[in-house]
């Protein structure tokens, strides 16, 4: 006899989702073609007098604050995209987790996920009004650029967040926020997107005070600049996917009191 060799129907074809990894990655991709190519709404013109660079310290804060409401709203657009470019590909394991528990239908998983990030996004770009308030009080720009008795300021401050930041590291609430940030809460088989929504929102505030140190010191080398803006990304994605979080915390801790040091003995690239 023949071997049967005829296709399944098309009735019974089940069209997997695409790997929540593939998902992440592509959508953190996508945003940082966004941020590299300039395709936002620029800030405005910049106050008189000012000719720096855009990823110079405290340059797009005083640009943003000096253009009004229009200025505002397209500082927090863009410091929402870098914020959910950076922090996506950490994620990993919650869209995982989020992938495996609801209903594997794609409509279901697909507003979930949209829900979630989405929330998740929301709360990081409000964090990017603590900045500009910053900037309104005290000029970064102006800070970083002088000096006080014959010291730099940028070394001061840069040395000072690295060593803060570098100590967090190493506390318990850091350790117990991360821990929070490298799971999930059980979701149900068909949540529903305002439940999604608010574990988003419950997940940010978990990293944002996980990270927080580390973004304030990225304010003080160039909220906008590149390098600063890949190095945090590798640093957030190795403390959450490593094997073992917790040690890889306190490393980076060790490694940004270092840089501590290098600071203050070496300085700070020109701003």
């Amino acid at each position: 006899m023949a071997p049967d060799i005829s296709l399944p129907s098309t009735d019974r074809l089940d069209l997997e989702v695409p790997a929540p990894e593939l998902l992440v990655l592509s959508l953190s991709a996508l945003l940082w073609l966004v941020l590299l190519q300039g395709w936002l709404p620029g800030l405005g013109s910049p106050p008189a007098g000012l000719e720096a660079p855009m990823g110079a310290p405290g340059v797009p804060e005083a640009i943003a604050a000096a253009n009004g409401l229009g200025g505002v709203a397209a500082y927090l657009l863009l410091w929402g995209t870098m914020m959910l470019a950076m922090m996506l590909p950490s994620l990993l394991p919650v869209v995982r987790t989020v992938r495996e528990e609801v209903c594997a239908s794609r409509s279901v998983f697909g507003s979930a996920i949209v829900a979630f990030l989405g929330a998740y996004g929301l709360a990081w770009t409000l964090v990017g009004a603590v900045p500009l308030v910053v900037a309104v009080l005290v000029p970064i720009r102006e800070l970083l650029t002088a000096s006080a008795f014959g010291v730099s300021v940028a070394v001061i401050v840069v040395s000072g967040l690295l060593a803060f930041a570098g100590v967090y590291q190493q506390t318990a609430l850091k350790r117990d926020l991360l821990a929070r940030c490298g799971r999930c809460h059980s979701v149900p088989h068909r949540p529903k997107s305002a439940r999604m929504a608010r574990d988003g929102l419950s997940y940010a505030a978990n990293c944002i005070g996980c990270t927080w140190p580390l973004f304030a010191l990225m304010v003080a080398l160039g909220s906008m600049n590149v390098l600063v803006m890949v190095g945090l990304t590798l640093v957030v994605s190795i403390e959450r996917l490593a094997p073992d979080e917790t040690a890889a915390a306190r490393a980076l801790g060790v490694v940004l009191l270092g840089a501590a040091v290098f600071t203050l003995l070496f300085g700070v690239p020109a701003v």
